[in-house]
């Protein structure tokens, strides 16, 4: 399956509703045209499509919009604004070195935190931080070159994740077992860190929207047990935070393991739970699927970066099998963040398949395009 042969199929099967139309629609309970799926990847990860670094994405303005601009000619993908924090703005608000690979992902190189009696020194101020500034900046001209209706969306790491960005994760699971104390201080810190920019971004914006990561929630690395007294407590009050300045409520991603706390998840009160490809979609379903929308999780490595076309046409087809009957809803996703260097072919391929086998969509059934003879998407 070539790549021409890919986009005369996607040609073949236009749209019906907008995607505004199409989310509104299927969250009320009524049937779409298909099943509302993520596009895998963003700009960052797609900029060595277009013969760009990761680097000149992030630095570089007019590169940042041709890239844009690129995904939604290509792709359909709206231009959108991102005011997130990530998994480490706040250890870099605070004082944490973050260090910015021309090609690929950042990482901590120097931990703000190497003793708790640091912590009460630390100051996360949104109106006079250099770093969070520039994230606003950038937004403001995101507005004024694509227009004020732009959509800004914030993506947060969780109070434990966030704390990552700050305090080694060695560390922070050393704390668990003998420095609880400070540890709980840290965390209450970090809620209120990322409640105020929640609340910074949506006083200086208007409406928008949130999503949380949290991989260092997942029961790869802590207990069941530790969730509960170290996760659990400051998630509840984020998400209370959250709700009380946007009106919503925030969906969450867990990398890794996850199967031991997905009751805890559902009674957070998540709006949705994105789940790894390491655990399984009808399981999840049938856990917690009638109380949150479940999102995933096509494998993004093994599949998207490493498959074929034809791999990746099997897995959404996987996926929507397993999970579009869900009772709360079901968004096709990929397990993960899409890898660098993920082939174009299995992007489109993702499309197709998504589109295809996720035709005539509603809560709680199975989409009608399943119901097909084979596993190929046709002309």
């Amino acid at each position: 399956m070539d790549l021409l042969m890919m986009k005369k199929r996607l040609e073949a099967m236009p749209d019906q509703m907008t995607p505004a139309e199409r989310s509104e629609a299927y969250n009320c309970g009524k049937e779409v045209d298909y099943l509302p799926f993520s596009f895998p990847g963003n700009g960052e990860t797609l900029a060595p499509l277009y013969g760009f670094t990761v680097g000149q994405y992030r630095y570089d303005f007019d590169i940042h919009c041709h890239i844009m601009d690129a995904l939604r000619q290509e792709f359909g993908i709206p231009v959108t604004a991102s005011a997130k924090l990530g998994l480490k703005g706040v250890g870099e608000a605070l004082g944490s070195t973050v260090l910015y690979p021309e090609n690929s992902i950042d990482y901590v190189d120097r931990y703000i935190l190497t003793d708790y009696s640091l912590l009460s020194s630390l100051e996360f101020n949104p109106h006079s931080n250099v770093f969070l500034q520039a994230k606003i900046h950038h937004i403001h001209k995101l507005k004024k070159r694509y227009g004020d209706n732009i959509p800004v969306s914030i993506n947060l790491g969780g109070p434990l994740s966030s704390a990552a960005s700050v305090r080694k994760t060695e560390f922070l699971l050393r704390d668990m077992r003998k420095n609880q104390e400070n540890l709980h201080r840290l965390l209450e810190f970090m809620v209120y860190c990322l409640l105020t920019w929640v609340g910074y971004v949506k006083e200086e914006f208007g409406t928008v929207s949130v999503g949380i990561a949290d991989p260092v929630s997942s029961y790869t690395l802590i207990s069941d047990r530790m969730f509960r007294e170290f996760s659990k407590p400051y998630l509840k009050k984020l998400i209370k935070g959250v709700f009380e300045l946007t009106g919503s409520i925030p969906g969450i991603h867990i990398c890794g393991r996850s199967k031991p706390i997905w009751k805890d998840l559902a009674e957070l009160g998540f709006h949705s739970f994105s789940v790894d490809n390491c655990e399984d979609l009808e399981e999840l379903k049938n856990s917690i699927g009638n109380q949150m929308q479940i999102c995933g999780n096509v494998p993004p490595v093994d599949v998207m970066l490493k498959g074929t076309p034809e791999d990746v046409t099997a897995s959404v087809h996987d996926c929507i099998r397993k999970a579009s009957d869900n009772p709360k809803g079901y968004i096709l996703d990929v397990g993960c963040q899409l890898p660098l260097g993920t082939p174009r072919e299995n992007i489109y391929a993702y499309i197709c398949a998504a589109k295809y086998y996720g035709r005539k969509a509603k809560k709680g059934r199975l989409c009608e395009g399943l119901f097909t003879s084979d596993k190929e998407v046709p002309p």
